[in-house]
């Protein structure tokens, strides 16, 4: 333990800060209290719930329990009805699952991550690393929201990891990241980045556009949205870019209408 607080005093604050951590649908309440206290000992704060079994979860005795120590993130926690709505204000989400997925987004290490996410945060660029449910994981739908896959690494007889150990896992990584970390060139750091409920709106904008112009068909879903989600989720599109689309999208759907 003493190696951990002597390492503390290199970590910028500021870049875990910009680091949430979003568990979506999950059903045991010592595993919000363990997420909370693995958090807390990596020096990250910001913990999101989506969906989660118990409406009250952050208050019953087995989540106070387990999180030993760590009620300040669960006091500050917050609980969304929606995986689109806990990521409204971020610029870059992952989905941390166990499985790899068809017409997924960049698959990217948990060592990769932590370094992006930690360069991320010197730029005040917000991230969330997503994590399903124990028993179910993520949806392809929650993946398809994030703009990269992380899968931690583990052998392959026995991959089943705890929801709040992988947390453990990826937050560790995010703190060996932030130790030491150089400061960025302010002109290498993107500016003006959209968030994802901007993306999500022009996603949608651009669907009915599509629908318009009859390239595609509501009635028959098809891959072509999931590659399309794909091509958006590789890029960090600045919000100038996104009014530029979604211009575009309107001049589509103006005579149309």
């Amino acid at each position: 333990m003493g190696s951990l607080e002597a390492s503390s005093t290199g970590t910028p604050g500021v870049a875990l800060d910009a680091i949430r951590i979003v568990l979506v649908s999950p059903s045991h309440p010592g595993n919000v209290g363990s997420t909370a206290r693995a958090m807390k000992t990596m020096g990250l704060s910001r913990l999101s719930l989506v969906t989660p079994r118990f409406a009250d979860v952050l208050t019953l005795p087995d989540t106070i329990a387990l999180s030993s120590g760590a009620a300040d993130v669960l006091e500050s926690a917050q609980i969304f009805p929606s995986l689109g709505q806990a990521l409204g204000d971020c610029h870059w989400a992952v989905a941390v699952t166990a499985r790899s997925r068809d017409l997924a987004p960049l698959q990217m290490s948990p060592r990769g991550v932590a370094e992006r996410a930690v360069t991320n945060g010197i730029g005040q660029i917000r991230t969330a690393l997503v994590f399903g449910s124990e028993r179910y994981g993520l949806e392809n739908q929650d993946v398809m929201q994030c703009q990269a896959l992380c899968t931690i690494p583990t052998i392959a007889a026995y991959g089943s990891l705890n929801l709040a150990m992988a947390v453990q896992i990826m937050t560790y990584e995010c703190r060996l990241a932030a130790i030491g970390a150089p400061t960025p060139s302010p002109d290498n750091l993107p500016h003006d980045l959209s968030t994802e409920m901007e993306r999500e709106q022009l996603f949608e904008h651009l669907q009915e556009a599509l629908i318009a112009l009859e390239f595609l068909d509501s009635r028959h879903p098809t891959k072509l949205v999931a590659k399309l989600r794909r091509l958006f989720s590789r890029t960090l599109l600045e919000h100038d870019e996104v009014s530029i689309l979604r211009g575009i999208c309107s001049a589509i759907l103006s005579p149309r209408r």
